[in-house]
């Protein structure tokens, strides 16, 4: 006849180690689901062009999980509505933390387009990536030097970049930044370095 608690006795150490690990198992998922937890995030119902100002009509909030890259973007409880679009937003996309301005914060910003040559600026360089810009004298004896710095890139006509020429680069800067690169077109040439973070 089977005596339970005989069983117990001769298996105790078997029947601790698997409820240990059972215990460990519902640990394990417990934490993962709390880790899981969907959260609010602001997308952009359509494209966003630079210069629009946001309503209602404009976003949506989607519920999604995305880890540490979360503070990159919105969340739905940010209010975003007669904020001012800085750069293109792809319909559907999550709005970043960057992409949007205070109104009155984009006043003296201004679009610049400059001729790029290949070689002097990434290759992978898209729409989103803040830069700066250097100068390279023509004059051997100069030295090359900073001219802005943080510029935000708009856009990159990649038709150019397959054309072999200068790329074509749409800037985002401050407009106290233009004349500055003008004068540094005119005495070198411009190098996009692509800012790390």
């Amino acid at each position: 006849m089977f005596e339970l608690p005989h069983f117990f006795a001769q298996h105790s150490r078997r029947i601790i180690a698997l409820g240990a690990i059972a215990l460990s198992l519902i640990g394990a998922i417990g934490l993962a689901a709390a880790t899981q937890t969907a959260t609010p995030i602001w997308a952009a119902t359509h494209e966003l062009a630079p210069g629009a100002l946001i309503t209602a009509g404009d976003i949506t909030r989607v519920d999604a999980t995305l880890g540490t890259s979360q503070k990159q973007y919105y969340v739905g409880s940010a209010l975003l509505i007669g904020n001012v679009v800085t750069r293109p937003v792809g319909a559907l996309q999550f709005i970043p933390t960057d992409a949007l301005a205070q109104p009155g914060a984009t006043t003296d910003m201004r679009q610049l387009p400059l001729g790029i040559a290949r070689s002097d600026l990434p290759a992978d360089l898209v729409a989103g990536d803040r830069v700066d810009l250097y100068e390279v004298p023509k004059d051997a004896n100069g030295a090359p030097g900073l001219v802005a710095a943080g510029i935000r890139v708009q856009n990159v006509d990649n038709k150019s970049r397959d054309l072999g020429g200068a790329v074509t680069v749409l800037f985002l800067l401050h407009e106290k930044d233009i004349l500055a690169i003008m004068d540094s077109l005119v005495t070198g040439r411009i190098v996009v370095v692509r800012n790390a973070f």
